[in-house]
């Protein structure tokens, strides 16, 4: 377990290059919140690199190429990920059933409301976002299963006033990561993918293309 645990810190130390979990949390301007938003608006291609760990020690990375991220202004302080290939859940679920429904599942958009958090001293500034859950509808065991895709990130990246005046925000991230911390019907679990808990875990990033 603790093997484990040393292998998702550093998993998280190598791929979030100037990212970390610990905003600072100071005031922006309207001025300065505007001026941002409109440095990081845009489609952003990509590759999703998604890394499922099994609670058996085994692990294994796939990749989809040729995805995108679309961040609007700070009108709407919206990040979108397209075509999320949701069938790769069916790798790190336990019930044959729901595996075999998710293995044909299309991919899905899902949205998420960003947020900046100015550092102190520094025209810099620290940006995270806030997923939203992502409902899916499979049919399995002979009657319709409503779902969530429960969602979480708790990293927030430094973006430096250089890169956002060259229009190059990200060039040096070495992704943006997500976690699909669970899938629920309802308030009820069907499947935990903490693998904190010595359960599967399912982590991605959305890697930007340089």
């Amino acid at each position: 377990m603790l093997i484990r645990k040393l292998f998702l810190s550093l998993l998280a130390a190598i791929a979030l290059t100037a990212c970390s979990n610990d905003p600072e949390y100071h005031g922006l301007t309207p001025g300065q919140k505007e001026a941002y938003g409109k440095a990081i608006a845009g489609e952003y291609d990509g590759t999703y690199i998604i890394i499922m760990l099994h609670n058996d020690g085994s692990n294994y990375t796939e990749k989809v190429q040729n995805v995108q991220m679309t961040i609007t202004d700070q009108s709407m302080h919206s990040v979108q990920f397209h075509d999320f290939p949701v069938s790769m859940l069916s790798k790190v679920v336990a019930n044959p059933a729901l595996a075999e429904a998710l293995a044909t599942a299309p991919n899905a958009d899902f949205m998420a409301d960003y947020r900046f958090y100015s550092m102190p001293n520094s025209d810099d500034v620290n940006w995270g976002f806030e997923l939203a859950n992502v409902p899916l509808t499979l049919h399995y065991s002979g009657a319709d299963h409503h779902l969530l895709l429960r969602l979480s990130s708790s990293v927030y990246c430094e973006l430096t006033k250089a890169s956002l005046d060259a229009g190059t925000p990200f060039a040096h991230l070495g992704g943006l990561q997500f976690d699909v911390t669970g899938i629920y019907e309802g308030d009820t679990l069907v499947q935990a993918l903490d693998g904190w808990q010595d359960n599967n875990h399912f982590i991605a990033y959305f890697q930007l293309n340089k």
